[in-house]
């Protein structure tokens, strides 16, 4: 598996989409942070790997984007709403980039990648700020890891799927140890109210599902108690 998402990442690498503005997302995204960054290791499963496409793309035109991924060994299909992945008996490569208006219907077509994206709420934030890790020789952007930390606290007061949210939980609260404090609190203040009000009732739900990881999230708690209260 890890020999071929290295491939996966050098197609990406060769094709200089990390360059114009493509990030590596997710679980895959966490495991680099653990790996790179010293993120606390917390054994994860998962058979996706996800990349962040900026909407509008502004990079070049890759007209045998896909083509050069199935000759990894992957076919390609579509969802119901019309966006494409691919996939073998081991991995599923999806696509995804920020939503334009809420309630949008269907997929969102990026023309340069030969792609229809799966349209998000909430991944914009992710493209503020990224970082650049080198594994393997390969230079891949990834999220900014508080951009990344809060993120997941958020979308995981949005899941209907229990496994799902404590998915999220663990994988913040495993990368709270590796941010800057004051960076951190910064851009927590930054955000709209709603959203740090579903942050902070995410800090507290994680402390019963995850009572091993207990240290760490009363660490992240004492750090956002100093937001600034006018705008919570």
């Amino acid at each position: 598996m890890v020999k071929l998402i290295d491939q996966i990442l050098k197609v990406f690498s060769d094709n200089h989409l990390f360059d114009e503005g493509v990030e590596l997302i997710g679980s895959w995204c966490f495991q680099l942070y653990q790996k790179h960054l010293g993120a606390k290791s917390f054994p994860l499963r998962t058979q996706d790997i996800d990349f962040l496409i900026p909407n509008p793309f502004r990079g070049k035109e890759h007209s045998d984007f896909i083509e050069q991924l199935e000759k990894l060994g992957f076919s390609h299909d579509f969802k119901r709403d019309g966006s494409i992945y691919l996939w073998n008996a081991e991995l599923k490569i999806e696509f995804i980039t920020p939503e334009k208006g809420r309630g949008v219907d269907g997929s969102t077509k990026i023309s340069k990648l030969g792609i229809n994206a799966i349209p998000l709420r909430f991944v914009a934030f992710l493209l503020d700020n990224p970082i650049t890790i080198v594994d393997g020789g390969v230079k891949i952007r990834v999220p900014n890891p508080a951009n990344f930390c809060l993120h997941k606290l958020i979308i995981a007061s949005r899941r209907r799927k229990i496994d799902k949210s404590i998915k999220d939980l663990q994988q913040a609260i495993c990368t709270s140890v590796v941010l800057d404090k004051q960076e951190l609190l910064k851009l927590f203040n930054s955000l709209p109210r709603k959203w740090k009000a579903a942050i902070m009732r995410m800090i507290d739900k994680s402390k019963t599902e995850l009572p091993l990881l207990n240290e760490e999230i009363e660490k992240l708690d004492l750090t956002l108690q100093g937001a600034d209260r006018k705008t919570m």
